[in-house]
C-alpha cells in the first residue's frame, strides 16, 4: 500500500522508498485530490483550481498527463489497461481511493475520532499520542497559498489543537498533572486565544501544587482576551479561578443517567431503536452540565439522524427536560427561518413572551410589514430577543432545542443557530447531511466550535444491530446468509435496511436475498408497485405539495373523490410511507420516499399539478404566501404571471420582516421571472423596481456579487427600454455603504460606468439623487480613474452638506476616504463616527472606525488601531456583517505584524483567507498571497515564496499583472536569483493611483533600491516622499511592509546622498519603536551603523 503524507511536506512512499512526485503542478494534482478526502473532484474544478481560473488552451491534456504520471509512480506494478486503484477515475473526474491509499491525515482524523469514544484515559492517551506523532509540519504546507487547500489545512490544524487539548485532559485523568501542565502550557503560549488551553494549563498547574502559577496563568488569559478580542473570559475560566481561590478542585460534571421511565413504544409496524450505543453516550455527555452546549449529528440520507435525535429527545423529556423541535422543511415552499418559527410559537403558547413579544413579532406572526429601517440593528434586536426569551424559558426547566434537517437551512435559520447556541444556557441538538451543508450552516458550525461538545458522524449499523432490526420488522430471526447479504448491499444504512426488510416480509427470504435491489429508490419503487395505481398517483400529487401536507389541500387539488384521497393516505400510512402527526396533516416518513415519487414524474405533469395545488391553497390557506409563491412560481404561465409575481413579492416582504435577506432576494427575482412571462402588460418599471429590491436584499445579507448582478440586470433592462429615469432609480437604490469593494480589483465595468454617466445627465435629476449617483460613480471608477473618482466624491460631499442630509453625507465621506489621495482620512473617520452616533446608524459607526483604523495604522499608532478594531469587531460580530468580519481579521493581522509578531499575523491572515470565501469576496487567493508576502518578508523568509510568486505572476489577469511583478522580484532577490529578478522586473508598469498605492510604491522602492539606476532611484524617491513618516501599505488597513522612511533612505543612499539617507533611517527607527517592532528597528539601526 502506498503511504502518502500531507501533515508537513507532501510525500509518498512504498516498499521501494520515497517517491519523486514531480513538479509543483503535478504535486498540486495529488494534493487537490487528497483535500477532497476520497470524494470525486470534477475535471473542470481541478483545472480551475490548478490554474487559478486561467487555464491554458490544452489544460485538459496537461491534467491527464499529470494523472498518468502519478499513476505510474503510485502503482508501478499495475498491468496495462487495468483500472487504477489509488488515483481512480470516476465520473465526472478523479479521486484518491480511501481504502487503498494510506494517508497520514486520514489516519490522524480517524484516531482523533476514536480517542473521543475511548473511556479508558490510558487508551485515549496512547491513541492521541500516536495521532499527534504523525505531524511533521503544517498540513499541506507547500500549498498554503492555494484557496482550495486553506479550509482543509485549517480543519486539520483545528483537530490537531483539539487533540492536544484532549491529550492534556487525558493526562489529568491519569493523575499526571506535571505532564499535563507541560503540554497545556505550550499550547496556551502558542495559541493564547484558546480558552480551553488556558483552563487546562491552570487546572494542571493547580493539581501539580503550583497554585500561584495557576492564578498567574488565568490572569494572563484574562489580559490576552481583553487586549486581543475585547472580551472577558468565559464561564469555564471564571469558575475555575473562583474554585482555585477557594482552594477547591472542581468536581467532574455529572453525566445525565439513562432514564428509568420507559420511552414511548414504537408505532405499529415500526422497528425499535437498535444500536447507536456509543452515539447516545456521546449525546448524554454533551447534555451534562450547564451553560450553552450543543451536539451535532451528521450523516447521509437514511443514516438515522432523526431517529437518533428523537430517541434521545424522548430520553431528555423523561429526565425533566423541556424539548422543542424545529425542522427545515425538505421542500422549496418553506417560509424563511421556519425551524425557529416552529420552536417559538410552541413555546409562546406555554410561556408568554411578554416584553420580548414586539421584537419576536416577525417570527410569532405571519403579518407582512416593513422591517426595521436600520436592518442590521433590527435583526440584532430580534436575535437578542430570541436568546433572552429562550434563556428565560431555560431558567424554569432544563431546555433542549432540537434542529433537524439543517442541510436545508436558509441564512437566517443558521444565523439564529449561531446566536442561540452561543448564548443561551440550553442544549442545542443539530442534525444535518454534511455533504449538503450550505455555506451559512458551515459558517454557523465553525462559529460554534467552542460550544459543540459532541460531533457525531453516523455510519452504517453493525451487522448484529442490522440483524435485530430486520428480525423486528419481519417477525422472524433472519438467517446469517440473509443478514450478511442485506447488510453488505445496504451498507447498514438504517432506512435502506428497513425498506429491504419490508420487501423481505412481503416477498419472502429467497426472493429478497437473491434479488436485492441496487438502491433504496429501487426498493421503494417495488413497494409502491404493490399499491393501487390511484393511491400511487395521489401520493405523487402529495409529494408535489411537500414533505408534509394538509390532507384537505390534497383533497381539493385531486381530481378524484375525497374517499379516494383518504384511502390513498391510509394506504401510504399502512405501507410505512406516510406518518400522521395529527391536525389533518400527513408527512412522508423520509425525504427519499418523496424524492422517489417526484423523480418518476414528468415535468409537464408536475407543472400542471403545481397550478392545481396553488389554486387549492388560495382557497384553503391564502396566508401561506411562501407556499403560494413556490407553487405558482413553479408553474407560471402568461395567464398566472401576475398572481405568481404578487405572491412572490408578498413572500419576499415577509422574509425581509424576518431579516432573511437571501430568501427575500430569491423571491423578488422569482417575481421578475414571472412577470417576464406576461406578454401583454408593460412590466419594465415593475421588473426594474423588483430587481432593485433584490439587489438591496442581497447587499443587506452581505452578498456583494449577487447584489451587483441583480443591479446590472436592472440597468440593462432600463437601458434596453430607453428609460434613463429608471437608470437613476437603479443606481441610487443601494441605501447602505459597505467596507469592501464589490468588484474585481483594478477593473471598472465600462458598461456600468456608461449607464451611471447617462443617469447623471438626466434633466430632471434631483440634488439628492445626483449626490447618490456621484457616490456610486466614485465607487465604480475608484482605483481605475482616481482623479475623476475624487472629483465625483468631492462634489457629492458638497451636495450632501448643502442639503443637510446625514444619510447622503456618510456615503460621500466614505467615498472620499477610499481614495489614495486623502490627506484628511483621520478627520473623515471621526466625522463618520459622529454621524453614526447621531443617527444611531451602526453601519456608519463601522465605516468611521474602519477609516480611522486606516489613518492610525498609516501613522504607526497600533494602540489606536486596536482600540478602533475592538469596536469594529464587536459591531461586525453582533450584526453578522461578513465582509466586515474579513476586514477585521485582516486588520488584526496587520496589528500583530506591525507589533513584531508575524506568527500571530499569519494565523489572523489564514483565518481571513477562509472567511473571504464564505463572504463571497472576489480574489481570495490574491488577498491571502499578499498577506503571506508581508509575513514572510518580516520573517526574512521571502525567498520561500519565489516559486509561488512566479506562478502567481504567470496566472494573474492582465488588468492586475502589474501588482504582482514587484512581489515576484523581491521574492527572487530574497532567493538569491538576481538575474531572474532583473528579467522579471522588466514587466513592471507604473503604480496605479488607488488605496494600495503606498503598499505597491514602497515595494517598488525596495526593488529600485536593489536593481535600479540612480536616476530611477531619484524619480521613485520623489514619488514615495509624500508617505514619509508613514507605515508602508498600512493605510489599506490590511497590510504593512515596514516604515516608508527605510525605503526612502535606501533610495537616497542609492542616489549617493548618505546624509539624507541617515535622516530617513532615524525617522524609520522612530516609527519602528512607535509600533514596538524589533525587526524594523533592527533594520533601521543596521543601516544607520553601516
Amino acid at each position: 500500500m502506498v503511504r502518502i503524507g500531507v501533515l508537513g511536506a507532501l510525500t509518498a512512499a512504498d516498499e521501494r522508498g520515497e517517491l519523486d512526485l514531480g513538479g509543483p503542478r503535478q504535486r498540486g494534482v495529488l494534493a487537490r485530490l487528497l483535500v477532497a478526502r476520497g470524494e470525486v473532484v470534477p475535471v473542470d474544478r481541478l483545472i480551475d483550481d490548478l490554474w487559478r481560473g486561467e487555464p491554458p488552451p490544452r489544460a485538459l491534456g496537461a491534467l491527464q498527463a499529470y494523472v498518468s504520471n502519478l499513476r505510474r509512480l503510485l502503482e508501478p506494478a499495475r498491468a496495462p489497461r487495468t483500472p487504477a486503484t489509488v488515483l481512480i477515475s470516476r465520473t465526472p473526474g478523479y479521486a484518491v481511493c480511501p481504502t487503498v491509499a494510506d494517508v497520514d491525515a486520514w489516519r490522524f482524523v480517524a484516531e482523533v475520532e476514536a480517542a473521543a469514544g475511548q473511556e479508558d484515559p490510558r487508551e485515549r492517551r496512547r491513541t492521541l499520542e500516536r495521532a499527534l506523532a504523525r505531524w511533521h509540519g503544517p498540513a499541506y504546507a507547500a500549498f498554503s497559498a492555494e484557496p482550495w487547500a486553506t479550509a482543509e489545512a485549517a480543519r486539520l490544524e483545528e483537530l490537531r489543537l483539539g487533540a492536544r487539548e484532549q491529550l492534556a485532559a487525558a493526562l489529568l485523568e491519569l493523575d499526571e498533572p506535571a505532564l499535563a501542565a507541560a503540554e497545556a502550557e505550550v499550547l496556551s503560549t502558542e495559541h493564547p486565544l484558546r480558552e480551553e488551553a488556558w483552563r487546562l494549563t491552570a487546572l494542571a498547574q493547580y493539581r501539580a501544587g503550583r497554585q500561584a502559577d495557576a492564578l498567574a496563568a488565568l490572569r494572563r488569559a484574562r489580559a490576552v482576551l481583553a487586549d486581543e478580542l475585547g472580551i472577558d473570559p468565559g464561564p469555564a475560566l471564571t469558575r475555575l479561578e473562583a474554585d482555585i481561590l477557594a482552594q477547591r478542585i472542581p468536581l467532574p460534571e455529572k453525566v445525565i443517567r439513562r432514564p428509568q421511565a420507559a420511552v414511548a413504544p414504537p408505532a405499529e409496524g415500526e422497528p425499535e431503536f437498535f444500536g447507536r450505543t456509543a452515539e447516545l453516550d456521546s449525546l448524554r455527555v454533551a447534555a451534562s452540565g450547564s451553560g450553552p452546549r450543543s451536539a451535532t449529528v451528521a450523516g447521509e440520507a437514511g443514516s438515522g439522524k432523526s431517529t437518533l435525535l428523537h430517541h434521545f429527545a424522548a430520553e431528555l423529556r423523561s429526565g425533566g427536560y423541556r424539548v422543542v423541535i424545529g425542522r427545515c422543511p425538505e421542500d422549496d415552499a418553506a417560509p424563511s427561518a421556519w425551524p425557529w418559527v416552529e420552536i417559538l410559537r410552541v413555546l409562546a403558547r406555554e410561556h408568554d413572551p411578554g416584553a420580548f413579544g414586539a421584537a419576536l413579532a416577525p417570527l410569532l406572526t405571519d403579518g407582512v410589514g416593513a422591517p426595521d429601517a436600520d436592518r442590521a440593528h433590527g435583526r440584532f434586536l430580534m436575535h437578542r430577543a430570541v436568546c433572552d426569551y429562550l434563556a428565560e424559558v431555560a431558567d424554569r426547566a432544563p431546555l433542549a432545542v432540537l434542529l433537524d434537517d439543517l442541510h436545508r437551512a436558509d441564512a437566517e435559520t443558521a444565523a439564529l443557530l449561531t446566536a442561540v447556541a452561543g448564548r443561551v444556557p440550553a442544549l442545542v441538538l443539530i442534525g444535518y447531511r454534511p455533504d449538503e451543508a450550505p455555506p451559512p450552516l458551515a459558517d454557523a458550525l465553525a462559529a460554534l466550535a467552542t460550544t459543540v461538545r459532541a460531533r457525531i458522524r453516523l455510519r452504517g449499523l453493525a451487522v448484529e444491530d442490522s440483524a435485530r432490526l430486520i428480525g423486528a420488522l419481519t417477525g422472524d430471526a433472519p438467517t446469517t446468509t440473509v443478514v450478511r447479504t442485506l447488510h453488505e448491499r445496504t451498507g447498514g444504512n438504517p432506512f435502506y435496511l428497513v425498506e429491504v426488510a419490508r420487501l423481505l416480509r412481503s416477498e419472502g427470504e429467497v426472493v429478497a436475498a437473491s434479488d436485492v435491489p441496487q438502491g433504496v429508490r429501487d426498493v421503494l419503487r417495488r413497494r409502491l408497485s404493490r399499491l393501487p395505481e390511484t393511491a400511487v398517483a395521489l401520493l405523487r400529487l402529495a409529494a408535489v405539495i411537500g414533505r408534509e401536507f394538509e390532507v384537505a389541500v390534497l383533497v381539493r387539488a385531486a381530481e378524484v373523490s375525497e374517499d379516494d384521497v383518504l384511502d390513498a393516505v391510509e394506504a401510504g400510512v399502512l405501507a410505512g410511507l406516510l406518518d400522521e402527526p395529527g391536525g389533518g396533516r400527513a408527512r412522508f416518513t423520509h425525504v427519499m420516499v418523496r424524492d422517489t415519487l417526484l423523480g418518476d414524474l414528468s415535468r409537464i405533469r408536475r407543472d400542471r399539478w403545481h397550478r392545481r395545488i396553488a389554486r387549492a391553497l388560495e382557497e384553503l390557506a391564502p396566508g401561506d404566501v411562501a407556499a403560494l409563491a413556490h407553487h405558482y412560481g413553479e408553474s407560471v404561465t402568461a395567464d398566472t404571471a401576475r398572481r405568481a409575481a404578487d405572491y412572490a413579492v408578498a413572500a419576499a416582504e415577509r422574509a425581509e420582516r424576518r431579516y432573511a435577506h437571501d430568501v427575500a432576494a430569491s423571491n423578488y427575482e422569482r417575481a421578475v421571472a414571472a412577470l417576464e412571462r406576461d406578454v401583454v402588460a408593460d412590466t419594465v418599471t415593475e421588473r426594474v423596481d423588483l430587481l432593485c429590491l433584490a439587489s438591496r436584499a442581497h447587499l443587506a445579507g452581505g452578498a456583494g456579487q449577487p447584489a451587483r448582478s441583480a443591479r446590472r440586470r436592472a440597468a440593462a433592462l432600463a437601458d434596453d427600454a430607453g428609460r434613463v429615469d429608471l437608470l437613476v432609480r437603479v443606481f441610487t437604490a443601494w441605501d447602505s455603504p459597505t467596507p469592501w469593494v464589490n468588484r474585481m480589483y483594478g477593473v471598472a465595468e465600462h458598461e456600468v460606468v456608461d449607464w451611471i454617466t447617462d443617469a447623471l445627465r438626466f434633466p430632471d435629476l434631483t440634488a439628492a439623487d445626483r449626490c447618490r449617483l456621484l457616490v456610486t460613480f466614485a465607487d465604480e471608477i475608484g482605483g481605475v480613474a482616481e482623479e475623476r473618482a475624487a472629483a465625483a466624491a468631492a462634489e457629492a460631499e458638497v451636495l450632501a452638506r448643502a442639503l443637510g442630509d446625514d444619510d447622503l453625507l456618510a456615503p460621500a465621506l466614505q467615498a472620499r476616504a477610499s481614495l489614495y489621495a486623502c490627506p484628511d482620512r483621520g478627520p473623515l473617520g471621526a466625522e463618520l463616527i459622529e454621524l453614526g452616533r447621531r443617527r444611531d446608524r451602526k453601519d456608519y459607526l463601522l465605516l468611521g472606525h474602519t477609516v480611522s483604523i486606516q489613518a492610525a495604522a498609516s501613522e504607526g499608532d497600533i494602540a489606536a488601531v486596536r482600540e478602533h478594531l475592538s469596536v469594529t469587531t464587536a459591531l461586525a460580530d453582533r450584526y453578522q456583517w461578513r465582509q466586515a468580519q474579513v476586514a477585521n481579521t485582516m486588520t488584526a493581522g496587520l496589528a500583530a505584524l506591525a507589533s513584531g509578531d508575524p506568527e500571530a499575523a499569519e494565523r489572523h491572515y489564514l483565518a481571513a483567507g477562509e472567511l473571504t470565501t464564505r463572504a463571497g469576496i472576489l480574489n481570495p487567493g490574491g488577498i491571502l498571497a499578499m498577506a503571506l508576502f508581508v509575513v514572510r518578508m518580516h520573517q526574512g523568509r521571502l525567498g520561500e515564496l519565489a516559486e509561488m510568486a512566479r506562478a502567481y505572476a504567470e496566472s494573474a489577469a492582465a488588468e492586475t499583472a502589474d501588482t504582482v511583478v514587484d512581489f515576484q522580484v523581491l521574492a527572487l532577490l530574497a532567493a538569491g536569483d538576481r538575474d531572474e529578478a532583473a528579467r522579471a522586473r522588466q514587466r513592471g508598469r507604473p503604480i496605479r493611483d488607488d488605496l494600495f498605492r503606498s503598499l505597491f510604491l514602497t515595494m517598488r522602492g525596495m526593488v529600485v533600491a536593489e536593481l535600479g539606476t540612480r536616476a530611477e532611484a531619484a524619480t521613485l524617491y520623489r514619488e514615495l516622499l509624500p508617505w514619509r513618516d508613514r507605515l508602508g501599505g498600512a493605510d489599506t488597513g490590511s497590510y504593512a511592509v515596514g516604515p516608508v522612511d527605510t525605503v526612502l533612505g535606501d533610495l537616497a543612499a542609492r542616489g549617493g546622498d548618505r546624509a539624507l539617507a541617515a535622516e530617513h533611517y532615524l525617522a524609520a527607527l522612530r516609527m519602528a519603536r512607535r509600533c514596538g517592532n524589533p525587526t524594523w528597528s533592527a533594520q533601521a539601526t543596521r543601516r544607520l551603523e553601516s
